[in-house]
């Protein structure tokens, strides 16, 4: 790589823009409720590693199930027009003890589910009955108390739609209980068909490479697990973007969140289903990360593994300490790495990026660090303010960044 090509680079890195504000999706109201807590609660939450198992069906796949799981109040699930009963199964990430349910479906176009329907199962097969709602035509979100009952699956089942001559819309569902056991963290290598598109994965340690065939035009993946969702960069062409990924326990479905760009409401994310399928024909490309810091001038190091006090665990992070150690030695300009944390309140934040930091730091003893600058940034001066555990998962990392 040469100085001409990273000359290049920092110009990209130097312009910058300011987040866009967010709006309301067409069709709903102006001012979304702002009861989040309820969303960033849920044991249904793909940032907690929830996957969508299967589904019956959606009217487009940008109003699919996986908009239910997503922590975004805006968006929905549309079931196929006048098609009901409609259902979801969910695998949690690890058996849970339930102790309430709910969901959300806003008022705002007269299109709310009528009857929302729970139910339980411990393998995935055998179902037990847990709770029948009725829609109290609000924009909050809705709640009743269970069992409790202990679940690894919830199947969620719309039977009708609150008005005759409009079709229902779930904007978010909720579990709410405790964790019997830790997540199981299901591996990704292997085949897979996500979209119905050939796809594959290659897992060393915490890092994780691969390649998704889409229209002919490949999509290729770099990044790592945070122990319950996979977190990833990709490049197509000269796109590129981030995704979170869940696997189910089983580690027969994924089902995940592709930005373009950046993780934020108004990049509206692109749900994928997989299931296990046959490989893609196209090789995996090992220099994603340095193809990012060529077009974007970043690029996040997901694989690196910490405990929740932010020490670097260094043997689970060696293959992702390895790439940056490349990084550094292979990029001829001044390099900056940032740790940034935003699923805690701002001192602990700061607190977790100084430890991030500091170990990373020390991790690196043997490399020559005179063109690096360590910052610890911490929840200060985000480039974009995530609006979503799922964006809070994906901005929260370790970042390699070329210097202004």
């Amino acid at each position: 790589m040469n100085r001409r090509v990273f000359v290049v680079l920092l110009l990209i890195a130097s312009c910058s823009r300011p987040a866009p504000k967010r709006t309301a999706p067409a069709g709903l109201p102006s001012n979304l409720p702002t009861d989040i807590v309820n969303e960033r609660s849920s044991l249904l939450d793909v940032a907690r590693g929830a996957a969508i198992v299967s589904r019956t069906g959606e009217a487009l796949l940008t109003t699919s199930a996986m908009n239910t799981i997503d922590g975004e109040i805006g968006t929905f699930w549309l079931p196929p027009p006048h098609d009901y009963p409609q259902s979801i199964v969910i695998a949690l990430a690890a058996p849970s003890r339930i102790d309430r349910v709910g969901f959300r479906s806003l008022t705002g176009r007269h299109a709310e589910a009528n009857h929302v329907i729970f139910a339980t199962s411990v393998d995935g097969a055998n179902w037990q009955p847990l709770a029948a709602m009725t829609s109290r035509r609000i924009d909050q979100a809705q709640w009743t108390n269970v069992g409790p009952a202990d679940a690894a699956y919830l199947r969620v089942t719309i039977p009708d739609a609150a008005y005759a001559d409009r079709d229902a819309r779930i904007h978010s569902l909720f579990a709410h209980g405790t964790e019997l056991t830790p997540p199981k963290n299901a591996p990704i290598d292997g085949c897979w068909s996500i979209n119905g598109e050939a796809a594959k994965f290659a897992q060393r340690g915490s890092r994780v490479t691969g390649i998704i065939e889409q229209d002919r035009k490949p999509l290729f993946l770099a990044g790592g697990t945070n122990g319950r969702i996979w977190r990833f960069h990709w490049i197509r062409g000269n796109d590129f973007g981030f995704t979170a990924l869940s696997v189910s326990p089983d580690g027969q479905h994924l089902s995940a969140l592709n930005w373009h760009e950046e993780a934020i409401a108004i990049f509206t994310a692109f749900p994928w289903f997989g299931d296990r399928g046959d490989c893609a024909a196209t090789p995996i490309r090992d220099d994603v990360p340095i193809a990012l810091l060529r077009r974007a001038g970043r690029v996040s190091l997901f694989a690196l593994q910490f405990d929740a006090n932010g020490n670097l665990l260094v043997d689970a992070s060696r293959e992702e300490l390895q790439s940056l150690t490349s990084i550094i030695r292979g990029v001829p300009v001044p390099l900056r790495i940032v740790a940034r944390e935003f699923r805690q309140d701002s001192k602990r934040n700061k607190e977790i990026a100084e430890r991030e930091i500091a170990s990373v730091r020390a991790a690196l003893a043997n490399v020559d660090l005179s063109r690096v600058e360590f910052v610890a940034a911490g929840s200060d001066s985000p480039r974009h303010e995530p609006e979503s555990d799922a964006a809070r998962a994906i901005y929260s990392s370790v970042d390699v960044e070329v210097r202004r």
